[in-house]
């Protein structure tokens, strides 16, 4: 099924929306793969999600599963209403909400306004993540300002360095700033030695975070670098397109559940 509604250029989102969570031990990858298939025809229904990134790997310290999200959004005011209602109202277990499941060990979760989005491949060919956050100490209406009139120099950075999409992310209430950036050869990494090549590549990339401004005065938090295996495509379910992408099969195997009917 072909995917529809993105296309190359500037992503038109306001907002995004990350988390990043430690699983349970005895979770396998295809009981988490089937319960991500499910679970999003009840998630990217909420309005205003662009996509969804679901990253996947195993800690190189303890073997345990780490996962989460990467989500983009029209408008702040739907991010904010779709992490309440996340925390607050979903539930897939009656009586446990959605973030205090037990398959979840610990999760780290933010919101974010969007300084800057844009993709130089298709979405369905972003097959690796990279996510970084920083604390900063510059006053955050400053920062912002210093957020917004950097991205275009760092956008034609993430053009030299042949990504897929690169987001620019500023959080004023922690004062944080994180950059999200993607591989953009999925459909040539069909074997487990590919895509670990590529997750090679774009962990050791330098990073876009040189260049962040030294008046910000950041500090580095965060920096993971892991396959997609899920991509939530809303705006290509809602004009009868394919509704999510697997970048990763098949080094990580499809869904065992039924496709979804458009």
């Amino acid at each position: 099924m072909q995917v529809l509604g993105y296309g190359i250029g500037e992503i038109k989102a306001e907002a995004a929306m990350t988390s990043d969570i430690i699983m349970r031990e005895d979770v396998p990858f295809n009981v988490l793969n089937d319960y991500v298939e499910i679970e999003r025809r009840t998630m990217d229904v909420r309005p205003g999600m662009n996509r969804k990134y679901t990253p996947f790997m195993y800690s190189p310290v303890t073997g345990g599963a780490l996962c989460g999200g990467r989500y983009v959004f029209d408008t702040w005011e739907r991010v904010q209403t779709y992490f309440k209602w996340t925390q607050e109202e979903l539930e897939f277990e009656p009586g446990i909400k959605f973030w205090d499941r037990e398959i979840f060990g610990k999760v780290d979760k933010h919101i974010w306004k969007v300084a800057g989005a844009h993709d130089f491949t298709p979405v369905e060919t972003h097959g690796i993540n990279r996510f970084e956050r920083w604390s900063y100490t510059a006053e955050p209406s400053e920062a912002h300002r210093i957020l917004k009139d950097l991205w275009p120099a760092l956008r034609e950075k993430a053009r030299e360095a042949n990504l897929g999409t690169a987001w620019l992310l500023d959080q004023p209430d922690e004062k944080q700033i994180a950059i999200f950036v993607t591989g953009r050869d999925a459909q040539h990494d069909r074997d487990t030695d590919k895509l670990a090549a590529s997750v090679d590549r774009l962990a050791t990339m330098r990073s876009l975070g040189e260049l962040l401004p030294a008046e910000l005065r950041v500090q580095k938090l965060f920096d993971r670098t892991s396959p997609i295996f899920s991509t939530w495509l809303p705006l290509s379910r809602q004009l009868g397109g394919a509704p999510v992408a697997n970048p990763s099969s098949p080094a990580w195997p499809l869904p065992a559940v039924a496709p979804q009917v458009i």
